[in-house]
């Protein structure tokens, strides 16, 4: 049944009705079960070593545990047969920063703790039985002669595996440096890395497109998010002055110089946007709740459907921060079909990017390459432009 809950939300609804029309009460009864639960625990039986695998493994089931989610759970919790674990969130409800918080209590909860637990108050913590197929008594009803239960799982699986063949997903582990090093030289980790990711997509397409950044606004009572548009003139100015390729004339001070002060300054202006929009002084959320203050038989402004204003929302490069140390990575599939989603981490000495793209692009590996170029070019301009110091 987990199949169902993969596909579009019109269509899961018509199906969960379907199942309510074929199983009656008792299929009532266990969705209720279900639907109650605060997160599931999906154990799956494949055994992903690498990062590629893993990432496709926690945030679709892949080909071979598609069925053993339910992708309307907000919190599904998964463990694969060789102990890699992931978190699999539902966005509707609820952003990345409370998820960290989560899996950092899960992170932070030893086997020894939980022992010690479970011997202080066995009773409340009895995880040894009760454990029950809620849907054993509705099997019959879902096969009987008028039911279209296994038709629609079908074409659920159908469609679900097309959607995971679609896509691709490559992990950029970047180990030649991390925040330590960005600090030191004098950025802001994020904005830096924010600059990194221009001038890689810039090479990709041979232009700048719309870049999305997440920004949190969680000091305001119910606030979520802003977005950071992390297009800018400064940014532009910088990645045309990089090119569409690598130069290698970084050691000519002058155009070393000016590389360097292009670079602070997109970085700089990335600082300064992001710092608004975590004061909710945005554009982006502004203009969505004027749109949603249109009443029914009202006409939307022009605005909204000028071109411009709609090629400003067309996200072609959706990115997004989350940064913890026992998290290996993470990440989201893209909001455009020719686009990418690019979640990143950047740890203390090293960065990883999880990029997901339709497969027909070919994009995951060039992009995973470009980036770590751009990181290792913005490391050569620093690097070159310190004083050399006698080892004497």
């Amino acid at each position: 049944l987990g199949w169902l809950t993969s596909m579009d939300r019109d269509s899961w609804a018509d199906a969960r009705s379907e199942l309510l029309r074929t199983g009656g009460f008792k299929m009532e009864e266990a969705l209720s079960v279900l639907e109650s639960g605060a997160f599931v625990v999906c154990l799956d039986n494949e055994v992903p070593a690498s990062r590629n695998q893993c990432a496709m493994q926690f945030l679709t089931g892949g080909l071979g545990s598609g069925y053993n989610r339910w992708f309307d759970k907000s919190i599904q919790l998964i463990c694969t047969a060789n102990g890699k674990a992931g978190l699999l969130g539902e966005h509707s409800m609820m952003d990345g920063m409370p998820m960290v918080g989560f899996a950092d209590h899960i992170a932070k909860s030893t086997y020894k703790d939980a022992e010690t637990k479970f011997a202080l108050n066995p009773a409340e913590d009895d995880f040894t039985g009760g454990v029950s197929d809620i849907f054993e008594n509705c099997t019959s009803d879902l096969q009987s002669s008028d039911s279209q239960v296994a038709s629609l799982i079908d074409n659920a699986k159908l469609h679900f595996s097309k959607l995971v063949t679609d896509h691709e997903i490559t992990v950029q582990s970047f180990q030649a440096y991390g925040s330590n090093y960005i600090k030191k030289a004098g950025y802001s980790p994020d904005a830096y890395v924010q600059v990194a990711i221009q001038l890689a997509t810039y090479r990709l397409w041979g232009k700048q497109a719309g870049t999305y950044e997440a920004t949190q606004v969680r000091p305001f009572l119910h606030g979520r998010t802003e977005t950071t548009r992390s297009v800018s003139l400064e940014g532009e100015a910088f990645v045309k002055q990089m090119g569409l390729r690598p130069k290698h004339d970084e050691n000519d001070e002058s155009i070393r110089s000016e590389k360097l002060e292009l670079l602070h300054n997109a970085v700089t202006g990335h600082v300064k946007y992001i710092g608004k929009a975590a004061k909710a002084m945005g554009v982006d959320r502004h203009f969505f709740g004027l749109s949603m203050m249109v009443a029914d038989g009202e006409s939307v402004p022009s605005l909204y459907s000028h071109p411009l204003f709609v090629r400003s929302k067309r996200w072609r490069v959706s990115t997004s921060h989350l940064t913890h140390p026992k998290f290996d990575n993470w990440g989201y599939g893209e909001v455009f079909p020719d686009g990418v989603g690019l979640s990143y981490a950047i740890k203390a000495d090293s960065c990883v990017f999880s990029i997901t793209t339709l497969k027909e692009n070919g994009w995951t590996d060039r992009l995973s390459h470009l980036l770590e170029e751009a990181l290792m070019e913005m490391r050569t301009l620093n690097d070159l432009n310190k004083p050399l110091v006698s080892k004497l």
